[in-house]
């Protein structure tokens, strides 16, 4: 008969995340991007970086009003975090 070993049992601990609406400061950063799409139905507006990066604005972003933007306009935006998040939003 075969013999079975029993391994210890070993829990593996997942630092948390801190919640969304807590940000360390200095991870928030300001970029400059251009209205590349807007996209009512889905209440969402993509905006893209010097760098290529893209951006998605919701409803959920502070201080824009979506429905006030188009294509080619200019948006400074504060964002934390990898991936990316969108904090808050300024036409210009």
């Amino acid at each position: 008969m075969a013999e079975h070993r029993v391994l210890p049992q070993t829990k593996t601990i997942t630092p948390m995340s801190p919640p969304r609406d807590q940000v360390n400061g200095s991870q928030t950063r300001r970029v400059e991007t251009v209205v590349v799409a807007v996209v009512p139905e889905y209440h969402q507006v993509k905006v893209r970086d010097g760098d290529g990066r893209l951006y998605a604005l919701t409803r959920k972003t502070k201080r824009v009003d979506l429905a006030a933007l188009h294509e080619g306009q200019r948006v400074v935006c504060m964002v934390t975090g990898e991936p990316s998040r969108v904090l808050s939003a300024t036409a210009e």
